[in-house]
Parts: structure tokens; C-alpha cells; sequence
């Protein structure tokens, strides 16, 4: 793919300081200390690249939160020690993560562990340098097959990678980064994420030298955007990654919560969650150059109160369940079929020009009501 689809110069740096303010603005930090206990476990099945589906745990730890939280969409300040000083210690992740490893007679099997701290994971200010290889000492004894964190790609260098590889042994590394848009404008401004096209290739290139998985997350419909523009979003993207030989991605539709510039905008009646069949339209239309996964915990997710994506109410739940069966068959035929309900939708490309318009344009309206 070209490389303006990334880095194309968009004179937009008035709107991506606008947003950028709005969304450190809305931010809260609570004054009451989460205990230091995981605020999110589940099991599931996932697909794997190679097409082998295999039992997950995943945990959320608490944590001091991300030490870049800029996104518009992004809730988890809300739901960790953001900004309260000295809430969250090393200590306590690794307790944590010990108390996570500790399998129970009970506890469905798995042999993926996705570890996510609400932010970076190789970020120093997050997880210093030394407790990140003890957690990797940790899952190197506990019997998982793959380990999952996230970070930002600024994060992940040889100096700080190349340690925690040799520390999980035999353990395989995937590292999850939300790159959201391969659009420079979508994903520098509309979503509001510091990761530069250089940053995330050289990302790439260092974790292939290492043999680690890259795990890229892709929105649908992050805010500003239309759902015609979503689908096109979607597909662009995906051709980029496909370009760079990226085989697992995870679709991440958009959902609303509060203290974010996401719900603001939804209270003002100037953004809604993707419709769920333009999720699914997305999904056919990249289909068949991999079998991406849908992110359903964005679709029915108890982490976190959100608005979901929807449809009618007779054929939302089905749609949702058959995304699901989707992500583990990765079989087009499991996609739902059609319904009654399903709008109109017009599959447009992206105007930055016009996009960034209507971006400013809802901008003031916010401004307006008192934001």
C-alpha cells in the first residue's frame, strides 16, 4: 500500500491539539484506591493465526493505568489507580500475577494467558524493566503455551524485548498493539493515539527478529467517522497490515463510555456506536485475505459499562453470537444472515478534508453545550 495512507501531511494539527485536550480533559482519576487484585478474568476459546483454536485466560491487573491515555474512546482510567500516586507497586503486580498463575481444581483449562495492565506493558513508568522479567520468570513455570501482553510500539525495542523472550523460555511471546487505523489522520486524530508509522514498523521488525507474534487491533468506526467510512477504514487497514505480513488481527468495534470524548460526542447526538451489520459487512469484506477475529467483548462486554454497538432487537443477539462462532471457525459461513432491519449503508472512501470538517464541526458543538 502507498505510503500516504499512513503519513499522508494533513494540515489537521489544530484539530489533533482540540481533540488531544478534550480527551486529557475528560479524564478522572479516582480518590479512593482499587484494590490490588485483577479487575478482569474470563476464559474464552481463540482462534490462533495457524487456524488452532485453544482455551484463554485472560486478567486484567489492576494497575496506576496507561502513562499515555490519550484515545477518545478509551475508558480504563475510570476503572484503574490512574493518577493516584503510589496506589499500584511492583509488588502488587507481581502478586498478582502469582495469584493468577495459581490454578485451581476448578478452573477451566487454557494455555494462552492474555496479561493486560491497562496500558503498556514494556512502558517503564507502568512496569519497571526488572518486574517485567520477573513476571516472565513467573508464566515460564506455570504451564501456558503463549503469552499475551500489549503495549505501544514506542515501547517495544531489542534492549527491552530480547530479556523478556529469553526469560519465558519456552513460552511464545504475542504482543498486542492497538494501531486502530493505518490512516494517519484517523488514527493521530480522530482516535488520538501516539503511534507514528515508523514507531509501529520498527515494532514489527524488532519482535519478528525475536520470533514474536504481533497481535494488531483495528477500530470500527472510531469517532468522527461515518460506518460507510468504517468499512473503507477497515479494509484499508487491513491491506496495509496484509502488505507487512500480519496474520493476526482483531477487529475492535467501537463502544461508548463515560469520560471520553467518544460519549461526549454521543450525548450531543454526533456519534453512535457502529451498527452491527456494518461490523459485519467490514468482516466479508476482509474475510477472505485472513480470518480476522471480532472483539465481542466489545459487543456484550460486562468489563466495563459501555454502549454497545446494536442492531434491532430481534436479530442483535444473533448477530452477535454468530460473530463469536465466527472468531473461533474463522468460516464465513458462521456470519449471520441478512435482516429486515439492516440500514442502508454506503461505502465511501476517506475525505480527509471532509472528515476533518465534520471533526471540527462536532467540536463545536461540544464546545458549545459547555464541554
Amino acid at each position: 500500500m502507498p505510503e500516504h495512507v499512513l503519513d499522508a501531511p494533513v494540515p489537521v494539527q489544530d484539530l489533533r491539539r482540540r481533540i488531544g485536550d478534550l480527551s486529557l480533559r475528560l479524564r478522572t482519576s479516582g480518590i479512593q484506591v482499587k484494590p490490588a487484585e485483577p479487575r478482569f478474568t474470563d476464559y474464552d476459546r481463540i482462534r490462533l493465526p495457524s487456524g488452532e483454536v485453544i482455551g484463554r485466560k485472560k486478567v486484567i491487573v489492576m494497575s496506576g493505568g496507561c502513562s499515555v491515555p490519550t484515545c477518545t474512546m478509551c475508558p480504563f482510567t475510570n476503572l484503574n489507580n490512574y493518577g493516584i500516586d503510589g496506589a499500584t507497586s511492583a509488588e502488587s503486580l507481581l502478586e498478582q500475577v502469582r495469584r493468577t498463575l495459581a490454578r485451581t481444581e476448578d478452573e477451566p483449562a487454557y494455555e494462552v494467558l492474555s496479561l493486560y495492565n491497562d496500558g503498556s506493558f514494556f512502558a517503564p513508568r507502568e512496569i519497571p524493566r526488572d518486574i517485567q522479567v520477573d513476571i516472565a520468570h513467573l508464566v515460564a513455570k506455570a504451564g501456558v503455551k503463549r503469552l499475551v501482553v500489549e503495549s505501544l510500539p514506542q515501547f517495544v525495542t531489542e534492549p527491552v524485548l530480547a530479556p523478556f523472550v529469553q526469560a519465558l523460555g519456552g513460552v511464545r511471546l504475542e504482543i498486542g498493539i492497538g494501531l486502530q487505523s493505518a490512516d494517519a489522520l484517523v488514527r493521530e486524530t480522530l482516535v488520538n493515539t501516539r503511534i507514528s508509522q515508523r514507531s509501529f514498523e520498527r515494532a514489527l521488525t524488532v519482535m519478528s527478529a525475536l520470533g514474536v507474534d504481533p497481535k494488531i487491533y483495528l477500530m470500527v468506526k472510531p469517532p468522527f467517522l461515518t460506518d460507510g467510512e468504517a468499512v473503507t477504514d477497515v479494509v484499508e487497514s487491513v491491506d496495509y497490515l496484509t502488505g507487512l505480513g500480519v496474520r493476526g488481527m482483531t477487529l475492535c468495534p467501537t463502544r461508548v463510555s463515560r469520560n471520553t470524548v467518544a460519549w461526549e460526542l454521543w450525548q450531543a447526538g454526533q456519534y453512535t456506536p457502529p451498527n452491527l451489520w456494518t461490523v459485519v459487512e467490514a468482516v466479508r469484506r476482509v474475510h477472505e485475505r485472513l480470518a480476522v477475529r471480532v472483539a465481542c467483548v466489545n459487543l456484550r462486554g460486562s468489563d466495563f459499562e459501555s454502549v454497545f454497538p446494536d442492531a434491532c432487537p430481534v436479530c442483535a443477539d444473533r448477530v452477535v453470537d454468530a460473530l463469536m462462532r465466527f472468531g473461533e471457525s474463522g468460516d464465513a459461513a458462521d456470519l449471520p444472515g441478512d435482516c429486515s432491519c439492516r440500514p442502508p449503508l454506503e461505502v465511501t472512501g476517506l475525505d480527509h478534508e471532509a472528515i476533518a470538517a465534520r471533526a471540527a464541526q462536532q467540536l463545536n458543538v461540544l464546545e458549545r453545550a459547555g464541554v
